[in-house]
Order: structure tokens, then C-alpha cells, then sequence
């Protein structure tokens, strides 16, 4: 191994430790009052290292969540076998959805920092440009788009990723309410099954009214 490549390595061990630091110390002190020195101390470098990697505070919670995004990405990645045994595009999508909520509630300190009312602008675009490529590159592996579908597989991912962001967004502000499972039916119903509902709904709710009104004129 060269110079270069051990310097690289170290490098790249180094961040990975300033990370791991950064998470344990969002979750143990909360990522307001964590301190550039908190995390240092944490991952005992000195600050002038923590330097060398991150311009400030938002730059490593903007690189823990893409870690955290990549991390999920791998693990739903690794179980595409069980995605292919369930067969239905709807139940495929409640299973990847119940993940992404799974490997929330497993970080949910993480998750409010990302998620919460408190989250910066910078990291809601990065989570949404995340979720849409990945779910776009998905299309690309395993779909055949034809090519004069109504939505293009762009747009879709978008809709897709704007979703999942919203109902993750409430998920970690209301904790408790409603189980990761409960949450993945919600959504895909949300995606799979609201415009028809509405549509139908208020073609009961406009009967309904116009047989009241021809009543109230007879």
C-alpha cells in the first residue's frame, strides 16, 4: 500500500470516528447544545481536526444524514430477494416503506434532528433529493416504463420522496402515535389508494346534495 493510500484510509477512519462522535453526542446532549468541543472530546481528536473535515455543526449533520441515508438505501438494496417474493407492486412498496420507518424508530434522536420542526432548509433538500434518486435509480433497475406513461418516472419519484419526507416528518414529532407498520399503510395508501377514495367520496357527497336540492325545489 502506498503513502497516499494509508494517508487516505486514515483520513477516512478519522471522519467516520468525528461521526460516530457527532451522533452519540446529538443524542446524548441534543444537536442545539452540542459543541464542535463536545464532539471532539468525543472522538478525541482536537479541533483542529474536526476542521479539516467539517466547515461547522450543520456540515456533519448534513454528512450524518446522507451516511444514515446510504446506510438504509444498502440495507433495503440487500433485501430486494424479499421484495421480489412479495410479487405485488402495493405490498412492495408497504415493505420498503416499513422499513425506511423502521430504521427510523431506531434512530429516533437522529431521525428529529433530520426530521423535526427544527431541521434546516439544506437538509429537508438533501433528504428529498436523496429519496427521489433512489427511488428513481429503483424504476430504472426494475420497472418498464412505457414511453408514453401519464407520470414520467422523474415526476413520480419526486411525489414519492415528498411524501415519505411529510409522513416522516410527522412521525418523528408525534412519537408514539401510530407503529412503523401503521405508518408504512398509511403512506402507501396515501400513495396507492387517497385520489381514488376523495374522487369517490365526493361523487357521493355531490349526489347526495343534488337529490337534496331537487327535493327542496319539488
Amino acid at each position: 500500500m502506498s503513502p497516499e493510500d494509508r494517508l487516505t484510509r486514515r483520513k477516512m477512519r478519522t471522519r467516520q470516528r468525528l461521526l460516530d462522535a457527532a451522533e452519540q453526542a446529538f443524542s446524548e446532549i441534543g444537536y442545539q447544545d452540542a459543541t464542535v468541543l463536545d464532539i471532539t472530546e468525543a472522538a478525541d481528536v482536537s479541533k483542529r481536526t474536526f476542521y479539516l473535515h467539517f466547515d461547522d455543526k450543520q456540515a456533519v449533520i448534513e454528512a450524518l444524514a446522507l451516511r444514515s441515508f446510504e446506510e438504509l438505501r444498502q440495507q433495503i438494496e440487500e433485501s430486494e430477494e424479499k421484495h421480489r417474493q412479495i410479487g405485488e407492486m402495493r405490498d412492495m412498496f408497504q415493505y420498503i416503506v416499513w422499513q425506511i420507518f423502521e430504521y427510523a424508530a431506531s434512530k429516533p434522536d437522529l431521525m428529529q434532528v433530520i426530521f423535526g420542526d427544527g431541521g434546516s432548509y439544506r437538509i429537508r433538500e438533501l433528504t428529498l433529493q436523496f429519496t427521489a434518486r433512489a427511488w428513481f435509480d429503483n424504476f430504472q433497475m426494475n420497472c418498464n416504463w412505457y414511453p408514453n406513461a401519464p407520470v414520467a418516472p422523474e415526476i413520480l419519484a419526486q411525489a414519492i420522496a415528498g411524501v415519505i419526507h411529510s409522513m416522516m416528518s410527522w412521525y418523528v414529532n408525534h412519537p408514539g402515535q401510530y407503529s412503523t407498520q401503521q405508518m408504512a399503510a398509511m403512506c402507501t395508501s396515501v400513495m396507492f389508494d387517497s385520489m381514488d377514495i376523495n374522487y369517490e367520496k365526493s361523487q357521493e357527497i355531490l349526489s347526495v346534495l343534488g337529490e337534496g336540492q331537487a327535493r327542496e325545489v319539488d
